[in-house]
């Protein structure tokens, strides 16, 4: 029995001698390890590819630009232009300096002038009118496919209020904003392109 006490209390003290190192070793290292702020977020790091990301934007010349909403890869941006702008060509920069490779837009605002045209199956051609005056413009809708031959593949559809409130509207050609046009464009990581119909002599959306 004594020798059986004896051996107990040898144990013992080993355990405590263990432990006690341990403590010690613990605030040893509290003193030489720097803290690191522990952080709740466990997002990837961003990569700047503006087709999978929602890094730096380049916005054209009197276009203001911000980004609304994100889902995955697909982008969706607030777009306003600037009184003078001509929206087609704004548009169409800003989704080929984006790499943006296909697009989805919609909008309304008023314009100066327009240019608008609706497709003739019988020439195979589009017949254009033009206008000059204020106008209001109801709406705007339609979408990019970036395609070599065909730029940014812009096609969009526009309609338009005179003052005493009737509407004329069509293939948008060209228009010069004033005082503003507002729109949300939707980007996707997707490709889209369009196809040239030598039949139809028109750019055709290939999904």
């Amino acid at each position: 029995m004594a020798a059986s006490a004896q051996e107990s209390r040898r144990t013992m003290h080993a355990r405590w001698m263990t432990c006690l190192a341990l403590a010690l070793g613990v605030a040893g290292c509290k003193s030489t390890v720097p803290t690191v702020t522990a952080t709740t977020s466990a997002a990837p790091p961003i990569h700047e590819d503006p087709r999978t990301s929602s890094g730096p934007v380049v916005v054209p010349a009197g276009v203001r630009a911000k980004l609304i909403g994100q889902e995955g890869a697909s982008r969706t941006y607030q777009l306003v232009l600037a009184p003078g702008t001509e929206a087609v060509q704004a548009i169409s920069e800003f989704v080929t300096s984006n790499q943006i490779q296909a697009a989805h837009f919609e909008g309304l605002g008023a314009c100066t002038d327009a240019v608008v045209a609706y497709y003739d199956p019988t020439t195979h051609a589009y017949q254009k009118t033009a206008y000059q005056q204020q106008m209001e413009i109801v709406s705007i809708i339609g979408d990019a496919a970036p395609t070599a031959g065909d730029g940014a593949g812009f096609h969009a559809h526009i309609g338009l209020a005179f003052a005493d409130g009737t509407m004329h509207g069509g293939h948008l050609v060209e228009v010069h904003v004033s005082p503003t046009m507002e729109l949300t464009l939707t980007a996707s990581p997707t490709p889209v392109h369009r196809a040239y119909d030598e039949t139809l002599k028109a750019w055709l959306l290939v999904p």
